[in-house]
């Protein structure tokens, strides 16, 4: 076999079913393969991450060139270690070993020719250049690509990016230039260490500003007025913008923004870290303002019976990383159920699927997050007829009032033009 020039998509978790597919969309032919057989069978099978549903409208998996074993990578000149940070489901802590295991097998294969590996896992400050002196092959250039995809919108983003970042040396800026001449938008060129610092710099920015948001839902609250209502004049502040990560939540959560958290807090400055741990501990603090309102709509119940009807931190994004709902199955007076007509909950006995809502009478609470329409429809209809079960509206989605008694914790957004 002879060297190949198309790439290698490495890794075939979240992101590499996502640089691939979109690749082949938007590139050409590209090849794909996984150390663990797990991850390829899944991804043969088409079964792939709830994290993006559009995925599967890629209808282009008959044009991969499959790898059929780890004798078979030595003939790539271009690879994609595309591994996601693993992470704790319970706080956002991330662990890197399992990149420094793909990377490490990598660096054993006596590859045909110089090979760029392009390396695109969230990882701290140093890490890029740390793989590159523990696992020294010389026929490997390591080079550090930011990974600025939005989570349940990550195919439009790969697709349309509105810019690429690049950790490497000055001499990959000619490779770079025509190995991503489809991607319209502009090439940037750092250090490995800048470009890191970038991708940290990105997401604790993001934090910062969805705990914006949730410090003056709060201040608000204090007041008896709704922040909500005044977002629209925010964002229209050009120092703002539209797209500002703005809009109250229970509390961060999903596991993406936590993981740069942590890298952050290794820099070891004890200023940074006192502003980074308080807004961690606010951040606590508001995922148990949901269970001492549940608490609170209950207080006559010895057991209360929970109802979340939809159990992601998102509608178009499955992720229980860090999740608002742990804190209610912390308690033993409360019993957690839940229903979800976009996503199938697999291995954890915190929470007991209902596959099929019926009456509502069985329930003391139920906490609204996201649904169909055709769903939020029918439980505004259910709970006409159960009028003693406690209502928690959360969404972001539906913002009108699912019926007279329900508590809504972020009220309707008004605007207040003339």
């Amino acid at each position: 076999m002879v060297s190949l020039r198309f790439p290698l998509f490495l890794g075939l978790s979240h992101i590499g079913q996502v640089y691939s597919k979109c690749w082949l969309k938007k590139v050409g032919r590209c090849a794909v393969y996984d150390f663990d057989k797990k991850n390829l069978n899944n991804f043969l099978s088409n079964n792939f991450t709830n994290e993006e549903p559009s995925l599967k409208k890629i209808k282009n998996l008959k044009k991969f060139k499959i790898i059929e074993n780890n004798d078979h990578i030595k003939f790539f000149q271009i690879i994609f270690l595309t591994i996601d940070t693993p992470i704790s489901s319970h706080d956002g802590k991330p662990d890197t070993n399992l990149i420094e295991k793909y990377y490490k097998n990598l660096s054993k294969i006596n590859f045909l020719n110089s090979v760029k590996v392009i390396l695109t896992s969230q990882v701290p400050v140093g890490f890029t250049n740390y793989l590159k002196l523990k696992y020294h092959n010389q026929n490997i250039e390591l080079i550090y690509m930011v990974d600025t995809l939005k989570m349940g919108n990550a195919v439009e983003r790969f697709l349309k990016p509105d810019q690429l970042i690049f950790g490497c040396n000055n001499k990959n800026k000619n490779f770079i230039k025509i190995f991503f001449k489809k991607f319209k938008c502009k090439k940037y060129i750092f250090t490995h260490e800048e470009a890191e610092l970038i991708k940290i710099a990105i997401n604790i920015y993001l934090l910062f500003n969805v705990s914006f948001a949730n410090i003056f839902d709060e201040v608000s609250r204090s007041y008896n007025l709704n922040f909500s209502k005044l977002l629209d004049t925010l964002k229209n502040d050009p120092r703002i913008g539209r797209q500002a990560y703005i809009h109250p939540s229970i509390a961060i959560s999903g596991g993406h923004l936590e993981r740069d958290y942590f890298y952050l807090k290794k820099a070891n400055n004890k200023s940074v870290n006192k502003i980074l741990d308080n807004l961690i501990i606010f951040n606590k603090k508001r995922k148990k303002n949901l269970l001492n309102k549940v608490l609170e709509l209950n207080n006559k119940k010895k057991i209360i019976k929970v109802i979340i009807v939809g159990i992601s931190y998102k509608q178009n994004s499955f992720s229980l990383v860090n999740s608002i709902f742990y804190e209610l199955t912390k308690n033993k007076k409360i019993k957690v159920f839940y229903y979800d007509d976009f996503f199938q909950l697999k291995n954890d006995d915190k929470f007991t699927q209902i596959k099929k809502l019926g009456k509502l009478d069985y329930y003391d609470c139920l906490i609204y997050n996201y649904s169909k329409i055709s769903t939020f429809n029918n439980i505004k209809k259910k709970l006409n007829l159960n009028k003693n079960v406690k209502v928690i509206n959360i969404s972001s989605n539906f913002k009108t009032k699912i019926n007279k008694k329900s508590y809504d914790y972020f009220i309707n957004e008004q605007k207040a033009l003339i």
